[in-house]
């Protein structure tokens, strides 16, 4: 017991100088390698520290070559903007003037639900809120603010996600299938055109794919 105690101690001692010098970072702040050298690191730790059958120095030597390359990583990287744009990617623009971009976020391997979400943690509610948004090669969406946009003051229901109905919010929204459908005649969209359809009270919020979002006050009858 006193073996494992002592090897744990030494271990933990190494790992903290070694996140140290990786820098101070959060894991919402760290790079795709960066995340990728954590978690390995973390694996290589756990070894020798559950297993005194493994002499200690096959878990310090492979902790440190995980350091070594991590130093060795973000020095060519901060040398080359090649080599950094091929191992972190660059920032994407999903959210313009026109609206939602389609083709950035599947690009992204990310959906609408992730957009609203993303936006919501930074208290946006509605992408009409939003001049730009930029999703960081760490993962990050990063907003620029219209303020001259419509300020909704409850959350926007959703009724159409990627060109599906979302027939279980309609109660909350006080519409009908039917009410959406003729909406969308109306308009001369067809339902799987629309990329992101909400409705907050009388606010209409309309987001085809690949064309520029509207949005209206509509009295229901």
């Amino acid at each position: 017991m006193l073996v494992v105690f002592i090897r744990t101690i030494i271990i933990y001692i190494c790992l903290v100088i070694g996140m140290r010098l990786m820098g101070k970072r959060t894991i919402g702040e760290l790079q795709p390698f960066e995340f990728v050298i954590t978690l390995a690191i973390a694996d290589l730790a756990c070894m020798p520290m559950q297993d005194i059958s493994v002499p200690l120095i096959y878990g310090l030597v492979p902790l440190f070559v995980m350091f070594l390359l991590h130093y060795a990583i973000t020095v060519i990287a901060g040398k080359s903007i090649k080599f950094r744009r091929f191992l972190n990617g660059k920032p994407v623009i999903v959210i313009t003037e026109q609206g939602i971009d389609y083709k950035a976020i599947n690009s992204l391997n990310v959906n609408i639900n992730d957009i609203l979400e993303s936006l919501r943690s930074q208290q946006f509610f509605s992408p009409e809120q939003v001049k730009y948004a930029v999703y960081e090669t760490n993962g990050n969406l990063s907003v620029l603010e219209n303020e001259e946009s419509y300020q909704p003051s409850a959350i926007p229901v959703t009724i159409i996600v990627e060109g599906k109905l979302m027939e279980n919010n309609f109660r909350y929204a006080g519409v009908s299938k039917d009410d959406v459908i003729e909406y969308l005649e109306n308009k001369k969209l067809k339902q799987r055109d629309v990329l992101l359809m909400t409705i907050e009270g009388t606010h209409y919020y309309v987001q085809p794919k690949g064309k520029k979002f509207f949005s209206e006050e509509v009295q229901n009858d």
